[in-house]
Order: structure tokens, then C-alpha cells, then sequence
């Protein structure tokens, strides 16, 4: 008995796909990054692996940022941020008792002060870490914007994923990062990490509105800096909402 050939996309190789898949290439290669994160595993694992790669390997990892879904990396964020905000806060510990010991003393004689340092625990940080994730997508959206007034096809999905994804650095540069990095790469990645956290921004930025959007060096610059005034002055209002909501607390 003859079976009939399946018709499928010679692209995407999808039998559904009418050629479709030709406009949704971003990337001249053709070639899109693994995200570990989405892939099986144990989630520590891929947590792990998904920051490093947007720190240390940021050129290669945004230029070639796959589209997708959202929740995904927004749980990514999420937990990233909780982690991150939880190492400053194991770190800030031993700094606290090193300059400023009578602190614990005060705080188990003062009622007020800690029930005061309890609130700020109990929703301080996860308001801190909500916030980073807010800021880190507001990022990604308005270099999308950046990129469309320069020319460029709308990819909203894409920059908010950026933004999103982008929460992995500062999982990796801040002090517990740095020490967990050390630990599990050596001391050699340790160092190489210190500084990203002032230069993988920029690098990244660069990166994927290059491989993503297709804008040469002139046209990144100019979208980059559109998103810059866009998402600093939304981070200065989202910035302003949380203080005032820290110093609400603290009087509450």
C-alpha cells in the first residue's frame, strides 16, 4: 500500500506552517540560543546555568534570543530576585556585625524595632525583588520601543523576555554570586564576573539589538539610548512607589 508523502514546511518543518516561519527570523544566521532554563532538568540546575549564560556569555546568549513564552522567564526572574535580594541580605550580616554590633543589641531591647525590622523582612525584600524584576522588564520593553522609532519590526515579546532573562545578573554579580560562582567555577570566573555587573548591560544591549532587531551600530546606539530615557524615567516613578510604600510600612 502506498503512504502519501506528509506536505511539511521546508523551513521549520511544522505540516501547519504556510511559510510563515520565513518572517519571524530574527537572526541572520538562523542559529537561536539554548535557554537552560526551558529545558529539562533539575531546576536549580537550570536556574544556575540560565544566569551564567546571560552574565558571562551575554554577547552570545542575547544576540540570539529565541521568542517564546512569558512565564517562563518570568519565573525565572522572580526566583532570581528572591535569591538575589536573600544573598545581600545573608552578606549585609556578617558586614553589620563587623561595624555596627550594638545594632543586635538594640533590636532585642526595642520592641518597635523589631517589629520594624520583621515587616521590612517579611515584605521589604520580596517588594526589593518584585521591584528588580519590574525595572529588568521595563528595560527590555523599551528597547523594543528604542528599536521601533529607529525603524525596526515591533518584537514586544522578545524585549520583555530580554528583561526578564536579564534578572540572572544580578544573581551572579552580587556578593553571594560571586562566592557561589567561585565555588562551582573557580576563582578564575569569580573574577571575571566582578565587573560585569557595570559592563554586561551595555554589552547585552548591544548584543541582542544587533542579532535580534538586525540594527547596525548607529541605529543600536540611537534605539539604546531611547530606551534609556524611556526606562529611567518609569524606573524613577516605579522607584519613588516603593519608598514611599518602605516609609508607609515603617509608620504603619
Amino acid at each position: 500500500m502506498d503512504v502519501p508523502a506528509a506536505v511539511v514546511c521546508a523551513l521549520c518543518g511544522d505540516p501547519g506552517c504556510l511559510g510563515g516561519c520565513v518572517e519571524e527570523t530574527t537572526q541572520t544566521s538562523g542559529i537561536v540560543a539554548i535557554v537552560p532554563w526551558e529545558r529539562p532538568g533539575s531546576a536549580a540546575g537550570r536556574l544556575w546555568g540560565t544566569a551564567k549564560l546571560s552574565t558571562l556569555g551575554s554577547e552570545s546568549f542575547f544576540a540570539a534570543l529565541p521568542d517564546g513564552e512569558i512565564a517562563a522567564p518570568l519565573r525565572f526572574a522572580l526566583l532570581a530576585e528572591a535569591l538575589a535580594v536573600l544573598g545581600m541580605g545573608v552578606v549585609a550580616i556578617p558586614v553589620v556585625l563587623a561595624f555596627a554590633p550594638w545594632l543586635f543589641d538594640a533590636v532585642s531591647r526595642d520592641p518597635w524595632l523589631r517589629a520594624w525590622l520583621v515587616k521590612l523582612l517579611a515584605f521589604g525584600m520580596p517588594g526589593l525583588a518584585l521591584l528588580m524584576v519590574v525595572l529588568h522588564s521595563v528595560h527590555g520593553v523599551s528597547l523594543d520601543l528604542g528599536a521601533r522609532r529607529v525603524g525596526a519590526r515591533a518584537r514586544t515579546t522578545r524585549g520583555l523576555r530580554f528583561g526578564l532573562y536579564s534578572c540572572g545578573w544580578d544573581l551572579v554579580t552580587l556578593p553571594a554570586g560571586i562566592g557561589v560562582l567561585a565555588i562551582t567555577d573557580g576563582f578564575r570566573a569569580a573574577r571575571r564576573a566582578m565587573p560585569l555587573s557595570l559592563t554586561v548591560p551595555r554589552v547585552a544591549t548591544r548584543a541582542f539589538l544587533r542579532g535580534v532587531y538586525q540594527l547596525d551600530d548607529e541605529a543600536s546606539a540611537r534605539a539604546s539610548r531611547r530606551a534609556m530615557w524611556i526606562a529611567g524615567s518609569l524606573a524613577l516613578v516605579a522607584c519613588a512607589l516603593f519608598g514611599v510604600a518602605m516609609v508607609a510600612l515603617a509608620l504603619a
